[in-house]
């Protein structure tokens, strides 16, 4: 006869108390030092209230840092989702090289952050890429830009590396939610008459909903949160014209103002919070069928 074992819930306090000490206690501490003023040994120095706030709302680098944030949040998180979502419909195909395609197109994902950025800097040169030399080669000379470079569309650019770098994982999302819709109900439809838009747009989206829920508030969550492939390509430049609330974060603590940096973390904190809530609850809200 089987028996059941039950463990005492004293054997979950070590995990707690690590997670306590090191997620719980910082969080709670940098609200408190978001509203101080700290000097480069990290030493609080005096209470300022809302003035770190009110400093981050008042630079201009600061506002556009959130103006790029939610650029570059909102552009990535559309074309992820939408070309790992056609994408995976193509890598579900039954098809000889199907494997070597869906391997392809998740490499990028599985690279270096810094390689990834090397490379570009050097395929987006404005004089020497291979992007403008094509460009130019092809007798499309009027759409060659300063990538990089030019204010106007640097962060443009940026997004358009992590939409490359980050589709295929996205698509992989998608494939296993594919590939767990059962093949009855796809033969069914295709009896019926349905077109192929309408098979995604009544049985597909429907039936991967959750994992179209996750993709989503995953990439908004990166997007909103990037720093890495902004500073490995640009460094939020040039001058700021690419710069993040975290590369803002970043200049911040490098510089001694690590009661702004705070703040701007804090901020950063709640921009995500409340931007992923409203996402999911417009994401989960019930539609009649």
């Amino acid at each position: 006869m089987l028996q059941r074992y039950y463990y005492s819930h004293l054997l979950l306090v070590p995990g707690l108390i690590l997670f306590g000490v090191f997620f719980i206690v910082p969080s709670l501490a940098a609200f408190y030092f978001a509203f101080t003023n700290m000097d480069a040994a990290f030493q609080v120095t005096r209470w300022v209230g809302f003035d770190n706030f009110r400093i981050l709302f008042e630079d201009d680098d600061a506002i556009l840092a959130f103006k790029n944030t939610f650029i570059f949040a909102a552009i990535t998180t559309v074309f992820k989702v939408l070309l790992g979502f056609f994408l995976a419909i193509f890598a579900n195909q039954k098809l000889k090289s199907v494997l070597f395609l869906r391997s392809v197109i998740f490499f990028p994902a599985i690279l270096s952050t810094v390689g990834v950025a090397t490379a570009f800097v050097s395929f987006m040169h404005p004089s020497n890429g291979l992007l403008n030399g094509f460009l130019e080669f092809v007798h499309l000379d009027a759409l060659k830009r300063s990538w990089l470079t030019d204010p106007s569309i640097v962060i443009y650019s940026i997004s358009l590396v992590e939409i490359w770098k980050w589709t295929g994982f996205s698509m992989m999302l998608f494939l296993a939610a594919l590939q767990t819709i059962s093949q009855d109900v796809i033969e069914s439809a295709r009896i019926d008459g349905a077109s192929s838009w309408r098979m995604i747009k009544d049985i597909t989206v429907p039936m991967i909903m959750p994992v179209l829920n996750t993709t989503v508030i995953l990439n908004l969550i990166g997007g909103l949160k990037v720093f890495d492939i902004v500073y490995a390509l640009t460094g939020g430049g040039p001058g700021s014209a690419s710069s993040v609330l975290n590369t803002l974060v970043y200049r911040a603590f490098s510089n001694g103002r690590n009661g702004e940096a705070t703040a701007a973390n804090l901020l950063l904190f709640v921009i995500v919070l409340v931007v992923v809530l409203l996402v999911n609850r417009i994401l989960n809200r019930p539609t009649e069928r």
